[in-house]
């Protein structure tokens, strides 16, 4: 994540040039852009939403773990007090 500002200076910096120097129309150039955009944040949605579900698989399997330590846990506790 440190390097997230980096990169979307760089995504501007390639944008700005890329319409200055663009060998299309005002139109076409317009419309690539807007297309590319849309692509990029289509992506970074994906990329997004690939993480939290991750994150979800991660906790979920944390506390399935939690949960089956404690019950051992407990368990051993019962059989020890019975003796």
């Amino acid at each position: 994540m440190k390097s997230l500002p980096g990169i979307l200076l760089g995504i501007a910096a390639g944008v700005v040039v890329g319409v200055l120097l663009a060998p299309q129309s005002g139109k076409k150039t317009r419309e690539g852009l807007v297309s590319d955009t849309d692509n990029f944040f289509s992506d970074l949605q994906d990329q997004l939403q690939d993480g939290l579900e991750s994150i979800r698989k991660q906790y979920n399997d944390y506390v399935e773990t939690a949960t089956d330590k404690t019950k051992s846990v407990a368990a051993d506790a019962k059989r020890r007090a019975k003796f």
